[in-house]
């Protein structure tokens, strides 16, 4: 914690994933390829193309954490314009993202909401109360199913953080 210059006490913010824009690093990927150098939601060169090759490809991080978190990506369409960002632990769920009309077709009853950043981007970002141990992100086909063999979305900067909203 801190005080800000209000004299108020802030919490301190932090993000738990490691490597949270090297996503093929402490990443594991199931039937997926990640390819960096791609133009990001800040106009630098540094989002990542997450391709996948066969049903429920995805990149998982393992994490240890616990109590009311938000999980969030910024992300944007490729030849698929749909996301699901996925948690594991005494909670398995998850929730759908729809970059054609920024909507979130499909949760599981948390919170789930999509800000766009401009370009195509988007920040997704899902809320939930668990122990989790780990953090999916799947390309997706449709708004609620994670088959179908190809496909590819964009991605940066994942974050997961304690409290009820993504930080900058």
């Amino acid at each position: 914690t801190r005080i800000d210059r209000a004299g108020l006490i802030v919490k301190g913010r932090e993000n738990v994933i490691l490597q949270s824009n090297q996503f093929d690093t402490t990443w594991t990927n199931t039937n997926t390829t990640e390819t960096g150098g791609q133009t990001g939601y800040d106009g630098l060169s540094d989002a990542w193309l997450l391709g996948k090759s066969a049903d429920f490809g995805r990149i998982t991080q393992s994490v240890t954490n616990s109590g009311v978190q938000t999980f969030s990506v910024y992300a944007k369409a490729g030849t698929l314009n749909y996301m699901r960002l996925r948690v594991l632990g005494t909670l398995n769920a998850g929730c759908f993202f729809d970059f054609t009309d920024g909507s979130v077709p499909n949760n599981d009853g948390f919170s789930a909401s999509m800000e766009s950043v401009g370009g195509g981007w988007y920040r997704c970002s899902y809320t939930f109360n668990s122990n989790i141990t780990e953090v999916q992100i799947f390309p997706a086909n449709s708004g609620n199913s994670v088959s179908g063999g190809s496909g590819n979305i964009l991605i940066q900067d994942a974050q997961l953080e304690q409290g009820l909203a993504a930080s900058p």
